[in-house]
């Protein structure tokens, strides 16, 4: 399935608004659509991060086709598997 992302971030007080085309597995999406979309849509918010040097970033807003998913993205927290423990 491919959807049209939308965030509007701040870093460290200046706004960015990006947009963007991404393709989620059809059987997630099936499931649990905003589920499915916020997980692509945290792994972008990640990586436009890495662009910027790690730096305080506040999600204010992520949407997908015009549906609010920003609750859900600032809820996700990514899961270690427990084999790349550093003890």
């Amino acid at each position: 399935m491919k959807v049209v992302i939308q965030t509007i971030l701040n870093v460290e007080g200046n706004r960015g608004y990006r947009n963007g085309e991404f393709y989620v597995r059809d059987n997630e999406f099936k499931k649990d659509p905003n589920f499915a979309v916020a997980v692509v849509a945290y792994e972008w918010i990640q990586q436009q991060k890495r662009e910027t040097g790690q730096r305080e970033t506040i999600i204010e807003k992520v949407a997908w086709n015009e549906n609010d998913i920003t609750q859900i993205v600032r809820e996700i927290v990514p899961v270690m598997p427990e084999d790349d423990l550093p003890f």
